[in-house]
């Protein structure tokens, strides 16, 4: 008995080791790709504000073309923000375990979602409506986020 037991030991670091280089490649690619965007974005948007505009339509499209680079500039920062934490839960052991049960969260989800710090089930539960002042705080929102040092990159490159 003792032989299969060492055996299963021996199995579980080996695939403990195979699930934790996929979730790495999970999130560096989703954060290339945020990354990415982001630079894309940023140039659209200098683009959208060096326009000499001609008439007063021409000023309120380029000013609505700026604002909306500006709104998915955003939104591509904050799924950084995400993906960089989640980064951090990988660091600590923590990345790929829901923060509420404690099971794994199946790679499946995490292709889909790779910043995704509960499992479908709980997070269900987490956007269920709630009372005003119910629920924890989240754990991210706790963390003060530093933009990586790409996004100051020229946007030319």
């Amino acid at each position: 008995m003792k032989s299969s037991t060492s055996g299963k030991t021996k199995a579980r670091p080996i695939a403990n080791d195979v699930r934790l280089n996929d979730l790495r490649k999970i999130l560096a690619r989703a954060r290339n790709e945020a990354l990415a965007r982001v630079r894309v974005l940023r140039k659209e948007e200098q683009e959208d504000a060096a326009e000499l505009p001609a008439d007063g339509l021409d000023i309120a499209r380029s000013l609505e073309d700026v604002e909306m680079d500006a709104g998915l500039i955003e939104r591509c920062e904050e799924r950084l923000k995400a993906i960089d934490d989640a980064f951090s839960r990988l660091e600590r052991g923590r990345y790929g375990i829901c923060e509420k049960c404690k099971q794994e969260i199946p790679v499946e989800r995490l292709k889909a979602v790779p910043f995704a710090a509960y499992c479908i089930d709980c997070q269900k539960n987490r956007t269920e409506r709630r009372r005003p002042g119910e629920g924890d705080v989240d754990e991210p929102s706790r963390n003060v986020w530093t933009p990586p040092e790409e996004l100051k990159e020229s946007v030319e490159e």
